[in-house]
């Protein structure tokens, strides 16, 4: 039995906040709220509650086989085809851990409304996997409305079911020319810089909590990736990760600019 509940008395580790169809497909999908009780080990993320949206009854790892994941990755470029892709978050840790609690019932189910009291104050990721455009916009105004602050990002921009979404997330971009484009929407945005000669552009700043920017505070301090008007500054980085992970990220950036399509 699921537990459903708009006040818990004692604060949980997790609770759902949506459990319905997808705004990118319509295919079920569930939202959990983490480290309410604890806090995330993640240093870069600091004390931030963090959101999953997951493809519900598809465990993460084999969503990202079966194609399931476009019920909460959407056409995002750096999902998983076959097994291949760039996506920074390795399904089978975090996203796979919070799916087994969910399909052990370890997380309350609350409204959105009684899920704000439990972040109130907080600092919240949305989207440590997942796009927060999967999501009805209705969750997030509920969700965010006594947050101390988010951080949030979006692929799914230039879709008229992004609409208002703006206000909390940033719109993802590889190339130049997205990003003018999605300025000229209305967003502030978030992109991947090749490297060092990958020169910032107008408007741009580099990601405080970067490696390039000498790490100067995390994410919880700096607050900068919380969308907003498109006037303020847009933030970039230099693609990172494993090796591995890096090459691939840098391929399917030269692929973008020169408008190809990448396949690993």
């Amino acid at each position: 039995m699921r537990v459903s509940l708009d006040v818990v008395e004692k604060q949980p580790q997790g609770i759902i906040i949506y459990r319905g169809p997808s705004m990118l497909n319509k295919k079920p999908i569930v939202v959990v709220a983490t480290g309410l009780a604890r806090s995330s080990k993640n240093g870069k993320m600091g004390e931030m509650v963090q959101v999953f949206i997951l493809s519900d009854n598809v465990k993460p790892t084999k969503a990202v086989y079966s194609g399931d994941d476009a019920a909460v990755c959407g056409d995002c470029p750096h999902r998983y085809v076959d097994g291949a892709g760039t996506c920074y978050v390795n399904p089978a840790h975090g996203p796979g851990g919070v799916y087994r609690a969910v399909e052990n019932n370890s997380y309350p189910t609350v409204t959105p409304n009684a899920a704000a009291e439990h972040v109130a104050g907080r600092l919240i990721r949305l989207g440590a996997y997942g796009d927060p455009a999967a999501v009805p916009l209705a969750v997030w105004d509920a969700l965010l409305v006594n947050a101390g602050g988010w951080t949030g990002y979006t692929h799914q921009w230039r879709k008229a079911i992004a609409k208002g979404l703006n206000r909390y997330c940033m719109a993802s971009v590889e190339t130049p020319r997205q990003q003018a484009h999605a300025k000229r929407k209305g967003w502030r945005t978030f992109r991947i810089r090749e490297d060092a000669d990958d020169a910032l552009l107008s408007g741009e700043i580099r990601c405080p909590a970067s490696e390039e920017a000498g790490k100067r505070l995390t994410c919880k301090d700096c607050g900068a990736c919380s969308g907003g008007a498109s006037s303020k500054a847009s933030v970039a980085i230099i693609a990172h990760g494993t090796n591995w992970k890096r090459v691939r990220l840098v391929r399917m950036l030269k692929a973008l600019k020169q408008k190809k399509r990448l396949r690993f």
